[in-house]
């Protein structure tokens, strides 16, 4: 597959590093929208009421619409360009901020997160392939893509400290309209700053496969929430049937098409499998403990969500050692030996995580298991998408990234799911009381404050950090996992 590329204007001249800034611009965003909504979510809760359901789909829609849509948007961008694709993307993500900053109900709050999300979905493939044509020397060319995704994980990190300073100073949808003058900005600089590139002979757009794999993910998940929220129901086998099906179905249909959304043939191969699996796993339980690191901050030890925001410091800087510690650690040891400190390191944050008290002692222990954590996966990730990239053939490495890239997109969103229906049914087995209490622990404090009631407020603040706890504990046991996957991956039979 070639590229075409529109010439420069003589008169205007592109110097790639200012390319790769307003790359990196709209990117940053997109990064903070993942984990912002983590901090908006109390002040959500108390204004627009949603279910437990609801609370998890307003949290997670916007994460699941960006894997589900990124293989086909960045199909879609080799037909229409990648600049063009950045642009038209900016417009609609920055329509649906709006939207979701004045949204009145939790359903159209997860309707605009959703629209979001697919529109970010495209900006970060066609991104990455005008870093390519930005910087043609190879070593220049690596360098970006690292900074490119540096910015990624940093948004990440400093996103709980955007959604405090906001809301310490307005309303819940400041974490949205934030979004409106950054995509603004994008779709003025990046016609000034790229060239328009597409690929001579695309692919055809499968259409069928998108909605099968969007279908699929969308039920299963959709069962899983609501019979934690609502028990076992015939909608809850309903779901579950559909989306066990549309998977059978998008896996069979990936094997008879000559351009597959997804290229199974890459899993052929056994190193593949353990590093997309080891990026899928470290990705999930970092995207479910930081929901559970929010709610702890704001709900059980009582801070706004400015001074929530402070306890994230550790974070950011954990995630800034992280991005220069692993390309260090990589020049002395051994590809697999930094893989797996980096592991160990993780789980030593998810043991803190699963000590943590409801007293003040635990704001110390939340911040530095999640800093640890943090400081493991931001030094591991790099490493982990370069053993899929260079485990994968040659002719295939664009699809060992793409595939790398939506291990790490889809273990976010189901860490979201997965970790918070586990913390959902921890919560209201220690809690075992009837009532509205019982939803959420939003939903526990909010009530216990209204009543006055001391004992309930504790009852639900011991609760939740049991549940927290457990999440702990999980986090070191899927760490041992991804431990044995690298350690096999060493092994001299592989």
């Amino acid at each position: 597959m070639s590229l075409t590329a529109s010439p420069a204007p003589p008169t205007r001249a592109r110097p790639p590093l200012l390319g790769l800034v307003a790359l990196a611009f709209p990117t940053l965003l997109i990064a903070i929208d993942i984990s912002v909504m983590n901090v908006a979510l109390p002040s959500i809760g108390r204004d627009l009421q949603p279910s437990a359901a609801e609370l998890l789909w307003i949290s997670d829609s916007y994460n699941y619409l960006v894997a589900g849509s990124m293989l086909t948007m960045g199909a879609l961008g080799d037909r229409v360009g990648r600049r063009r694709m950045i642009i038209i993307c900016a417009a609609v993500f920055a329509l649906a901020s709006a939207a979701g900053a004045f949204a009145t109900s939790a359903a159209m709050l997860i309707l605009a997160r959703a629209v979001m999300g697919i529109a970010g979905s495209a900006i970060m493939p066609a991104s990455m392939s005008l870093i390519g044509v930005l910087f043609g020397e190879q070593k220049a060319r690596i360098q970006a893509m690292g900074a490119y995704m540096t910015v990624f994980l940093l948004g990440m990190a400093v996103a709980p400290f955007v959604g405090g300073i906001l809301l310490a100073h307005f309303s819940w949808g400041s974490v949205f309209l934030v979004g409106v003058p950054v995509m603004v900005v994008t779709m003025i600089t990046v016609p000034l700053l790229l060239p328009e590139t597409r690929a001579e002979a695309a692919p055809p757009i499968d259409l069928l496969s998108t909605a099968q794999s969007i279908g699929a993910v969308l039920g299963l998940v959709y069962a899983l929430k609501t019979w934690v929220n609502d028990g076992a129901g015939l909608g809850v086998w309903l779901a579950l049937a559909s989306g066990t099906l549309l998977a059978v179905l998008f896996v069979r249909r990936q094997r008879r098409l000559e351009h597959p959304l997804l290229d199974l043939a890459l899993l052929t191969g056994g190193a593949v499998r353990r590093a997309l699996a080891a990026l899928f796993l470290t990705s999930l339980i970092m995207g479910g403990v930081s929901l559970f690191f929010s709610l702890y901050l704001q709900e059980v030890q009582g801070l706004t969500p400015l001074e929530a925001a402070w306890w994230t410091l550790p974070q950011i800087v954990a995630m800034i050692l992280a991005a220069n510690g692993g390309p260090l650690l990589r020049r002395r040891l051994e590809h697999h030996t930094v893989v797996l400190t980096c592991v160990a390191i993780m789980a030593v944050g998810f043991a803190l995580s699963a000590l943590i008290p409801v007293s003040w002692a635990g704001r110390p222990l939340a911040a530095g298991g999640f800093a640890l954590a943090t400081l493991g996966i931001g030094a591991a990730y790099p490493l982990l998408m370069d053993l899929v990239i260079s485990a994968s053939p040659p002719e295939r490495a664009g699809a060992g990234a793409a595939l790398a890239q939506l291990s790490n997109e889809m273990g976010i969103a189901l860490g979201l799911t997965v970790l918070g229906t586990l913390g959902t049914i921890v919560y209201r087995g220690v809690l075992d009381l009837p009532g509205k209490a019982s939803t959420s622990v939003v939903a526990g404090v909010s009530e216990a404050t209204a009543h006055s009631d001391s004992a309930l407020l504790d009852a639900v603040r011991g609760a939740f950090t049991t549940s927290y706890n457990v999440v702990g504990l999980v986090g070191v046991g899927v760490l041992a996992l991804v431990a044995g996957l690298v350690f096999h991956r060493r092994r001299p039979s592989t």
